[in-house]
C-alpha cells in the first residue's frame, strides 16, 4: 500500500494574486516605476510566505484511513480517517471530506469521519479520499492524498423473509412463544412497551416481577446452513442474496450460532459462524457471481433451496 502523498496547487485567490504580480512586475519593467516593483515584489512575497506555512501546516501528520470491515448496498457506513500530529507543532484548518478540524495541538489525534454509500453489492475501492487546508489566507490549498483501500458492499437485505423460512429462523424469540426456552436464557426486568409474549412465567412466579426473556441458546451441535442458486436468472439470482442477506442479519441479531457454508476466501468453501465470520460472509455475498459453483458441503446441512423458496413465497 502507497504512503499518502503531499500535494500542493494554487487556488483560485492565490492564482489572481499570482497573474497581479506578473502583471505588475511587466508594468514595472516597461515603465521604470519602483513602486510597481515594490508592489510585485509584495505580491511573491506573499505568495512564498503562503505556500511554505500551507505545506509546513499539513507536514508532520500521519493520515490513516479506517474502512469498516464491510458494508450494505443501500445503507451509509461511516469512513474515518485518523490524523496524529507527530511533528510536535500544532496545525490548523483540517479538513477531510465534509468533516472539518479548526485546530489540532502539538502531539494530539483527532478523528475525523464522514459518510459513504453505495447502490449495489461488490467490492469497492476507496479512493480519491484526502486530507487538505487551505491555511492560512486561501492562498493554496495542500492535500494529503490516502492510499487506496477495498470495501466489501453486500447485497440489501431484504427486509422481511419469504414465510417458509420465517417461522424457522426467528431464534430466541420463536423458541420463546413456543415454550422451548433452550438450555440458557438471558432475561431482563419487564418495561411498559415491553413485549408481552416474551415474559418467562416459569421464572417469574417465582418473582416479584415479570422477567422478559432477551436471548436463548440450545446448547449442542450448531445449525448448519447452504444456500443453493441453481436455477435463478441474474435477476433472482440478486433478489435470492438479498434474501441470504436478510437471513444472515436476523441470525446475527439474534445472537445465533448457525453456521454458513460460503467462500473463506483463504481455505475456500469452509463452515462460517453467523457470529465470529459476519464480515467474512458479508464479503462473500459482495463478491459472488452469477455463473460461479458453489461446492457441495461437506457433513449434515439444511440446505436452502432459493428458487422454490421465492416461488412458494409469491
Amino acid at each position: 500500500m502507497n504512503k499518502p502523498r503531499l500535494r500542493i496547487s494554487l487556488t483560485t485567490s492565490g492564482k489572481t494574486l499570482l497573474f497581479l504580480a506578473v502583471f505588475l512586475l511587466f508594468a514595472a519593467q516597461n515603465t521604470g516605476n519602483n513602486l510597481l516593483y515594490l508592489m510585485s515584489s509584495c505580491f511573491f512575497a506573499c505568495l512564498v510566505m503562503a505556500g511554505i506555512s500551507s505545506l509546513r501546516n499539513l507536514s508532520g501528520l500521519h493520515v490513516e484511513l479506517q474502512v469498516p470491515e464491510f458494508c450494505f448496498a443501500g445503507q451509509s457506513c461511516q469512513l474515518r480517517c485518523r490524523i496524529e500530529e507527530t511533528a510536535g507543532r500544532p496545525h490548523h484548518s483540517l479538513a477531510f471530506e465534509d468533516d472539518f478540524l479548526a485546530f489540532l495541538p502539538a502531539g494530539s489525534m483527532a478523528i475525523l469521519k464522514t459518510s459513504f454509500s453505495v447502490e449495489s453489492r461488490g467490492q469497492y475501492l476507496i479512493k480519491n479520499m484526502k486530507v487538505f487546508s487551505c491555511y492560512p489566507v486561501d492562498l493554496f490549498i495542500t492535500r494529503v492524498e490516502i492510499a487506496v483501500d477495498a470495501l466489501p458492499a453486500g447485497p440489501e437485505p431484504a427486509r422481511s423473509v419469504p414465510e417458509p423460512l420465517a417461522k424457522d429462523l426467528t431464534g430466541s424469540q420463536q423458541r420463546q412463544v413456543s415454550g422451548k426456552e433452550g438450555d440458557y436464557w438471558m432475561q431482563s426486568l419487564y418495561n411498559e412497551g415491553s413485549d408481552a409474549a416474551m415474559i418467562n412465567w416459569n421464572i417469574s412466579a417465582r418473582s416479584t416481577h415479570e422477567w422478559v426473556l432477551i436471548r436463548s441458546i440450545n446448547f449442542g451441535a450448531p445449525r448448519r446452513l447452504s444456500f443453493n442458486f441453481s436455477g435463478l436468472d441474474q435477476a433472482g439470482f440478486e433478489k435470492g442474496l438479498q434474501i441470504v442477506a436478510g437471513i444472515i442479519v436476523r441470525l446475527h441479531d439474534t445472537h445465533s450460532d448457525a453456521l454458513v457454508w460460503a467462500d473463506s476466501f483463504r481455505k475456500g468453501y469452509t463452515w462460517l459462524s453467523v457470529n465470529d465470520d459476519f464480515s467474512r460472509i458479508v464479503r462473500w455475498l459482495a463478491c459472488l457471481r452469477h455463473e460461479e459453483t458453489i461446492p457441495v458441503s461437506d457433513g449434515d446441512t439444511d440446505e436452502v433451496k432459493l428458487a422454490q423458496l421465492m416461488v412458494r413465497s409469491i
